[in-house]
């Protein structure tokens, strides 16, 4: 079981606590707050009190596994804050909000504090979390990063990517862990800054484009970021073979991989990472021989940037 103390330690019984503020209720203190209480209590949660409480989530929406697995995550690691959003049950008896944070409690077998809503309408429940949700980029911009929806974009690439590409892809990234890596590769905003100095295409310019540059800037090869840049916005001073000039045509003609696509995603990012590899070895490269495919004949793994390093962040697999 997993749980943070705080500077007090733990309670008269000795169970763990994480908020002094916070209270330890049996299942019948919670039945009774459930029937004839209206107002606000923060709550200790450890597996078997989430478990009761999930007994009241008899109508909710389905599960997301990605979001319950970065939640676990965060509660196995400490990581996880009580920030006011509370968990909500209704009049009737009903949980109208909170199952994948109970849920969360119960896989990572974790003890934190939660505050809880009793007494509100059951037919609350359709207005509950409509509101447009924060964004990473808006968790950036909140904190004065310039561009900050690219920059937050291409941090949940790369978190990916650190975690390993292709597998990855459809990892759930959490808000909060954009910001604890950000905080730790405040140096992207000053590649994305770079990046948007040249007049892209279309086609080339991405968020994948901001990542892989931001990788090139951690290589040993960086001094030579800024040409390859220019080289892929204007196709000028290149040969046809020139790496650079390859993606950029690969890019503007159109991927094998359905744009729009994980598998498109996949491709393209794959392409400017191999072209950066070949171009730093001062390579040539045909466009019959430009291809990079996942799986089927020819399949390769997913190239890494050779020689960029990125730096673990507080809470990282």
């Amino acid at each position: 079981m997993t749980a943070a103390r705080h500077r007090g330690g733990g309670a008269s019984d000795g169970r763990p606590r994480t908020n002094p503020h916070a209270e330890w209720i049996t299942r019948e203190e919670f039945e009774h707050l459930v029937k004839d209480f209206y107002g606000t209590r923060t709550v200790m949660f450890d597996k078997a009190m989430a478990e009761v409480v999930l007994g009241y989530n008899t109508g909710n929406r389905r599960v997301t596994r990605r979001k319950l697995e970065a939640l676990s995550r965060q509660m196995s690691s400490g990581e996880f804050e009580n920030t006011g959003e509370p968990i909500i049950l209704s009049a009737e008896g009903v949980l109208n909000n909170g199952q994948h944070r109970l849920l969360a409690v119960v896989e990572a077998d974790a003890v934190v504090d939660m505050d809880v809503r009793f007494g509100i309408p059951r037919r609350a429940f359709t207005k509950t979390d409509t509101g447009a949700p924060r964004t990473g980029g808006d968790v950036l911009t909140i904190k004065g990063t310039a561009h900050g929806g690219q920059v937050a974009s291409a941090v949940r690439l790369l978190i990916l990517y650190r975690r390993g590409l292709p597998d990855s892809i459809r990892d759930f990234v959490s808000n909060d862990e954009v910001a604890r890596a950000f905080d730790r590769w405040k140096d992207i905003a000053d590649v994305v800054q770079q990046v948007q100095g040249f007049s892209f295409p279309k086609s080339v310019r991405s968020t994948l484009l901001y990542a892989a540059a931001y990788l090139a800037s951690r290589s040993q090869g960086k001094a030579k970021l800024p040409q390859w840049l220019y080289t892929l916005a204007t196709g000028l001073d290149a040969g046809r073979d020139n790496p650079a000039y390859q993606l950029r045509e690969r890019l503007l003609r159109g991927i094998e991989a359905p744009i729009g696509t994980r598998e498109g995603l996949l491709e393209r990012f794959a392409l400017m990472i191999k072209a950066w590899n070949l171009y730093v070895a001062g390579k040539t490269v045909s466009m019959r021989e430009f291809r990079w495919k996942a799986s089927g004949k020819g399949a390769e793994p997913f190239p890494q940037v050779e020689g960029a390093r990125l730096g673990a962040y507080e809470g990282a697999g």
